[in-house]
């Protein structure tokens, strides 16, 4: 600050000022920011790489849907579905697709091929023109009304045209063919009649067993559920309407909610078993050819989850009813106590080929050929799937039939034995039998005489033990116990030519319709099923009732349902009495608008009991014993998780998919406890539900569990919130719950908190600032009034997913140093520490510091380093939610029972206060490094301008041309000089006052000690070739300098060509320039020397400074005299001696340098020659003198000793000659490694250098990555290494049980993995498989040896015991003799082969042994070896003897 000048002294001369070297420097031009277009338009290439999710269900849009009944021409085909997503099982038994309701259309008529269904890619998006862009800052006008339009000019508005609804559309339609989609007798009896056949794919038969499990509850379904009647088009009376154009609509519960799938008729065949040019269908089909609801129904369910067709079994049943699967493992106990609640219960079982059933069916005469078959490969036509003089019946396929996995229904339960009756319509689960099993003596001839007939059924019956169903009558037993799959007593089946065939095989009369349609006319049809779901529980003579509707079925024992099933499944209704919530987040509609993220929601299970019963037991109990009172009950829950799938229905050899999560965290933290809440049960902490795993991985998860009473949040974090959405979904059965309180809901956590007063704040949403390189993108200031609050809850969320690394989140704390309100002290009185410096994530724990009383001041720093690779979106968000976390004391308010708000008649201050801070005021300044004593970077003066108030910032430096520079910086701040310090002015005139913002003079500062008694450090920082102050305070009108120093300890020395930039990203306008405060004062004592007068003739100042130093320099050259050495030297002894006795008093821990210390101060410096070796000199080398005389022997042999080798060898001179030597082979093995390393480096480097290239040049092709051409080679090559994996897996599991004693699946598995280069992955499982193997080998053929050894000593013994009982010398004693000869050879040859095969086997378990190979207890038995050995044993001491054979011992 500069003093002000007075009007009054204006005539006076002013003193000299001072021409300062300081000049500001000009910051550098704003730079670009880069072109984002590209980036913004990204998405629009991934349209196709999700598929569309599936619409909701509109009533009234299905109603008004073109249907075009009449175009034929151009029938309609489904662009949503594609043979890509078909199994290869099924795909290999389709001969070719065609209309499944041409045939009764055309009968007799060949019907044209349709080609293979296929996905076809999303149209491309039209580009709107410039002028329909919509200008923000405009205001938007309103659209101009037509109808106003119209009555302005006195015309009448013309109205848009309706949509006719589907009635209106077939009032013209002109079909006549037979084709229905479902007859009015099955649409009024529900009676499902379907055609079934063990050789369709494994895939339809499943979805067959799930048909025919939910027609069995066909009096439970409400009107509009029942499968036929979720197909469109329908009449009035809801029966669905064929359509001759081809397209259909289904109704089905998938994604948590009703939605429609849009279908054609296209259905795959397959080729008849007999005849020629005959097809049969793949799909479920009906018993009559013209009706085809249930192809229609199962292309629905196959196109709604054709990213699932690898399971062995779809949710069907879920998807057709509505109904909620509820899982828990399979458990007698659970089985019986389900089956006492629940009407629809069911578990997955193998079914069992009906053979009978399949050589009836080939028993049909075949056609003759007429005519070579055709091929389906080319556009030739079809034959109908009836030929002329075959009786109208289906046909079934040529295939071999198969086993499938289906879903049996539970129809009735037996105690002793224990054994369930499950029915899946004529499907045979395995192991399954038409009766009961029963333990009686006489049960296998109860058994042969089952069609004795039904006179003798009760006396079977009273023997059986049926104490779990006392309560049922005998008939009902006897009828459970005596129906055969698919027959029932009394009930009538309608055959293909439409009339009733009762139990007993007696045809009845049909009735003809012509002669119905007069009674419909005069009593019209009321459907006689239920408005609405039944209730999940139901009474006990309810279920007994419902169970006795269930006939057929076998009985299969539960232990062989254990062997088989893990699970059961029971399926809980929709309605009042389950509470329900979904959170669909999927990238909806056509994909036409980028895909925004979602923000985190917040799932609220609240859970209040009904007052009536507080802790009701979960399942009747029949037993009226005393048993302990049960605690609260726990509710059945079931949540649903099912990602967008990503499309890979346009490849024809798609990539495995990608494992995807979604977690359910706990917060009941964030709530404040209730009083009631003390003694509840805790829910699980993390609920975690993941498609993808397992094989064949799964698209979506079903996850059941029971959830104790109360209000349980969960955070909901969802990894596919990030790529294109989800649905999740929970439903809980709510039957003991007080409906009014007690609700499932996802909400946003900011409308989840404000019931409990908890204070809030939001932070943006901010739009990301296009940049690249560093950047602040906001800071917010945060004002906490609660004392001994340690810390705050963030939610964070960012719409451009790929921003996330970069982000990072910064927490400081800002402290006043002084209460002082002065403006000199304002400058310094202020600290910021770092609390936390974290990447951002969605859900973070802030720490505050501790503190006893007052408020406390935080800043919220968000920063982004973007690579220049990234770019990020000019549409991008980010937002940041706060709030401080609730007390830990309970409150008198119980939260649990509602969501009533608490009306607060208190005024309180509101804990938290946010003001966000400027920070889009970017300025950046440039220099050069120069080489200093002081090792300074840059040394910046920094002001504020005067008028533009205080500002905030974040100030960052970095080097550049000084590679690991560590750098060292502080922030000073330069407050004005006191009046002290201010030289007085002439003639005791009073000073002026310092302008404020004004520069100030160094004069007034009077010397360099006060200038640095007026510099006041604030901030210090340090960094590896970056620094950054975070959060700066900078005053008005105040002056700061920043030093940056170079650590020359740890990093370069020098400073020679660096250059650096200063940035600043606050709230207003700096100036900057190289400070010059030490220059200007040491200029000014240079001027006050030379400047100085002196008194008299004396010689000025600087001439007396030179002669001084000339003669000071001089009397140093000639050195120090002898009484000055004397003193330094004597003062050197003191201080050695007192470092001595410092070494003495303390002893250092480390033994190390105590002993180096003790050698140099302590101990003498003494040598001490002590060397107990003696080194031997060489003697001459020795030549054989010309005599060859005795003593020129003795000489040679005096230098062969042992010694003179000896001295030789340890000589100077070998040893010299040994160190040459290795130095010599050191020398050339360094120089080779050091050439092959330095040319590995230049190769990698090389290698490296055209990585980068080539991975620029493929991520610049269009598509990425996945559009180059080795992306198939990928794919490839990672299905190669999955496949390799599970063959190691089989082939570990054959190796390590100890149950799997036949080699044969063991060499599949060995052969399978040696193709699949098992060896190169894991050598040491294929070794033990070998040896196991070899083993397991061993052992069979050790066996078959012994088998055959006694076989062959039986027969020698038998044949020597007849040539001895036979006549010496008669034809027959000859032919015995011989015969025993025969015998005893091929006995000998037996006992060789017994004698190598359990050589080998006892060798094999040996090996098998040693490499820790489990080996089966039956193999390691000794009793066969050791009957082996005592049988060769025998046969070696008879062989000795000469004797005959005898019979081995047992």
């Amino acid at each position: 600050m500069a003093p002000k000048k007075d009007k009054k002294k204006k005539d006076e001369p002013a003193q000299p000022e001072l021409v300062t070297a300081y000049k500001a420097r000009d910051p550098l031009p704003p730079t670009e920011p880069p072109d984002v277009s590209e980036v913004d338009v990204a998405w629009k290439t991934q349209r196709d790489h999700y598929v569309l999710p599936l619409s909701e269900w509109n009533a009234e849009e299905v109603d008004t849907t073109e249907w075009k009944p009449n175009d034929t021409e151009n029938q309609f085909v489904s662009n949503s579905f594609s043979v890509v997503s078909m199994p290869r099982s099924f795909m290999g038994l389709v001969a070719g697709w065609r209309r499944a309701g041409g045939f009764a259309s055309g009968r007799g008529d060949l019907l044209p091929e349709e080609p293979e269904p296929q996905v076809q890619p999303l149209p491309e998006l039209k580009e709107e023109s410039a002028e329909q862009v919509p200008d923000p800052k405009a205001k938007a006008k309103p659209k101009a009304d037509s109808k106003a339009k119209a009555k302005a000019k006195g015309q009448a508005a013309e109205e848009a045209p309706e949509k006719p609804t589907t009635m209106q559309q077939y009032a013209e339609c002109t079909y006549e063919g037979e084709a229905r989609v479902v007859s009015q007798a099955e649409f009024r009896s529900r009676e499902l009649l379907l055609d079934l056949d063990d050789a369709t794919p494994q895939l339809s038969q499943a979805i067959a067993s799930q048909f025919a499990a939910v027609a069995e509850h066909r009096l439970l379904l409400p009107r509009g559920t029942f499968l036929w009647e979720l197909i469109y088009p329908q009449d009035e009376e809801g029966i669905p309407l064929f359509n001759p154009h081809g397209k259909y609509i289904v109704k089905l519960f998938v994604q948590g909610k009703w939605r429609k799938v849009v279908i054609d008729d296209v259905v795959p065949i397959g080729y008849a078993m007999h005849g020629n040019n005959m097809y049969a269908p793949l799909l479920p089909t009906s018993n009559d050819n013209n009706i085809i609801w249930p192809q229609l129904l199962a292309k629905a369910l196959i196109q709604a989850f054709q990213d699932d067709l690898s399971l062995p079994l779809l949710p069907c049943i879920s998807a057709l009813t509505g109904w909620t699967p509820y899982q828990l493992p399979l458990s007698w106990h659970g089985l019986g106590g389900l089956k006492s609640v629940r009407t629809f219960c069911s578990l997955r079982f193998s079914s069992q080929v009906d053979f009978e059933a399949r050589q009836r069916a080939e028993l049909i005469p075949s056609i003759p050929a007429e005519a070579p078959r055709k091929s389906l490969a080319t556009n030739q036509a079809i034959p109908p799937l009836t030929v002329q003089g075959v009786p109208e019946q289906n046909l079934k396929l040529g295939s071999q039939p198969l086993e499938a996995v289906l879903e049996f229904l539970i129809c009735e339960t037996e105690e002793e034995p224990r054994q369930v009756r499950l029915k899946a319509d004529t499907f045979l689960p395995q192991h399954g039998t038409p009766r009961k099993q029963v333990r009686d003596a006489d049960s296998e001839e109860e058994d042969a005489s089952a069609d004795a007939g039904a006179n003798e059924q009760p006396a079977r019956v009273d023997e059986v033990d049926d104490s779990d169903h006392d309560d049922l009558d005998e008939d009902d037993d006897g009828r459970s116990q005596n129906t055969h799959s698919g027959d029932a007593e009394g009930a009538e089946k309608r055959t293909d030519q439409g009339e009733s065939v009762n139990g007993e095989g007696q045809e009845v009369e049909a009735v003809p319709e012509e002669e119905e349609e007069p009674v419909e006319d005069s009593v019209p049809w009321v459907p006689p099923w239920p408005d609405k779901n039944p209730a999940p529980l139901m009474m006990k003579s309810s279920i007994q009732e419902f169970q006795a509707q269930l006939q057929g079925g076998s009985w299969v024992s539960f232990e062989e349902i254990e062997t088989s099933a893990s699970h059961l499944c029971s399926y809980i209704p929709p309605g009042d009495h389950v509470l329900s919530a979904t959170l669909d987040t999927c990238w909806g509609g056509e994909h036409t608008e980028a895909y925004i993220p979602p923000k985190t929601k917040l799932l609220r299970i609240r859970l209040a009991l009904s007052e009536m019963d507080q802790s009701p037991p979960r399942i009747s109990r029949e037993s009226t014993d005393a048993k302990p009172s049960p605690g609260p009950p726990l509710f059945q829950t079931v949540f649903f998780y099912e990602p967008l799938r990503q499309n890979y229905r346009l490849d024809e050899s798609p990539p495995p998919p990608t494992p995807c999560s979604c977690v359910l965290q706990a917060i009941n933290g964030w709530r404040p406890p209730s009083r009631s809440r003390s003694a509840q049960l805790e829910p699980p902490g993390y609920i975690n539900l993941t498609v993808g795993e397992g094989t064949p991985p799964s698209g979506s998860v079903f996850q059941s569990m029971l959830l104790p009473p109360g209000e349980h949040w969960y955070l909901v974090h969802d990894d596919a919130a990030e790529r294109a959405g989800s649905v999740l979904s929970i439903n809980v059965e709510s039957l003991l719950l007080n409906s009014s309180k007690s609700a499932v809901e996802f909400l946003e956590p900011e409308k989840a908190l404000a019931k409990y007063r908890t204070s809030m704040l939001s932070v943006g949403p901010i739009q990301n600032p296009v940049h690249t390189g560093y950047n602040v993108w906001a800071k917010a200031e945060i004002q906490v009034a609660e004392e001994g609050l340690q810390s705050l809850q963030l939610l964070c969320h960012v719409t451009d997913i790929a921003l996330w690394p970069y982000i990072q989140l910064s927490c400081l704390r800002v402290s006043q140093l002084d209460l002082s309100d002065e403006e000199e002290v304002r400058c310094a009185n202020w600290s910021i520490s770092t609390l936390m410096k974290s990447p951002l994530l969605r859900i973070m724990s802030l720490p505050l510091a501790d503190k006893a009383n007052g408020a406390a001041k935080y800043v919220l720093m968000l920063e982004a380093n973007l690579p220049p690779e990234v770019l990020p979106k000019s549409t991008g968000e980010l937002s940041i939610q706060l709030f401080v976390p609730p007390v830990s004391t309970p409150l008198e308010i119980d939260f649990d029972l509602g969501d009533k708000e608490t009306e607060d008649t208190t005024q309180e201050e509101a804990p938290l206060q946010l003001q966000m801070l400027t920070v889009d005021h970017v300025l950046r300044w440039q220099g050069e490094c120069a080489e200093n004593d002081k090792g300074l970077v840059l040394c910046e003066r920094i002001t504020v301008p005067p008028e533009t108030g205080d500002v905030t910032s974040t100030l960052r430096v970095t080097v550049e041309g000084l590679p690991q520079a560590f750098l060292r910086a502080t922030l000073v701040a330069q407050m004005p000089p006191t009046d002290e310090m201010r030289p007085p002015p002439p003639e005791g005139a009073a000073l002026e006052p310092l302008v404020r913002g004004a520069p100030i003079n160094p004069r007034d500062y009077s010397g360099r000690r006060n200038w640095l008694s007026q510099c006041k450090k604030v901030a210090e920082t340090s960094g590896l070739e970056i620094i950054s102050f975070p959060h700066v305070l900078l005053a008005e009108a105040a002056t700061y300098l920043l030093y940056v120093h170079l650590d020359e300890f740890r990093g370069p020395a020098g400073l020679d060509g660096g250059t650096w930039l200063l940035e600043s990203f606050g709230s207003g306008a700096l100036e900057v320039g190289s400070d010059a405060m030490e220059q200007d004062l040491e200029e000014l004592v240079r001027r006050s020397w030379a400047e100085t007068p002196q008194e008299g003739d004396a010689p000025p100042r600087s001439e007396t400074a030179a002669a001084a130093r000339e003669s000071w320099v001089a009397a140093r050259s000639r050195g120090q005299d002898a009484e000055a050495a004397e003193e330094e030297e004597s003062e050197e002894k003191k201080q050695l001696v007192a470092a001595l006795e410092r070494t003495k008093k303390v002893k250092h821990p480390n033994t190390s340098i105590a002993q180096f210390l003790s050698c140099h101060v302590d101990t003498p410096a003494l040598l001490i020659q002590e060397d107990p070796y003696t080194v031997a000199p060489d003697r001459p080398e020795w030549r054989p003198s010309e005599d060859t005389d005795g003593t020129a022997a003795d000489e040679i042999r005096a230098e062969d000793t042992e010694v003179a080798v000896a001295v030789k060898a340890m000589g100077t001179e070998g040893e010299r000659q040994a160190r040459e030597q290795e130095i010599e082979i050191s020398t050339t093995r360094w120089q080779a490694a050091k050439e092959s390393l330095e040319a590995a480096k230049e190769r990698n480097a090389n290698q490296i250098q055209e990585l980068r290239q080539w991975r620029e040049e493929r991520t610049a092709l269009p598509g990425g990555v996945e559009g180059t051409s080795f992306a198939p080679a990928r794919r490839e090559l990672r299905g190669a290494l999955h496949s390799r994996m599970e063959k190691c897996a089989i082939l570990k599991v054959g190796v390590l049980d100890v149950k799997r004693t036949d080699p044969e699946p063991l060499r599949v598995a060995l052969s399978d993995a040696e193709a699949a280069g098992s060896r190169n992955y894991d050598l040491t499982l294929v070794e033990n498989a070998v040896r196991k193997l070899r083993v397991l080998d061993a052992a069979v053929a050790f066996k078959e040896a012994l088998t055959n050894m006694e076989a062959k000593a039986e027969a020698a013994t038998n044949a020597a015991a007849t040539a001895a009982a036979a006549e010496e010398g008669s034809e027959s004693y000859e032919q015995a003799k011989e015969a025993a000869t025969t015998a005893e050879g091929e006995a000998a040859e037996a006992a060789k082969g017994l004698e190598e095969s359990l050589s080998e086997f006892k060798a094999s378990i040996k090996e098998a042994s040693a490499s820790e190979i489990p080996l089966p207890a039956e193999l390691l038995n000794e009793e066969p070896m050791e009957k082996a050995a005592d049988i060769l044993k025998q046969r070696s001491a008879e062989a000795a003897e000469g004797a005959e054979p005898a019979e081995p011992n047992a």
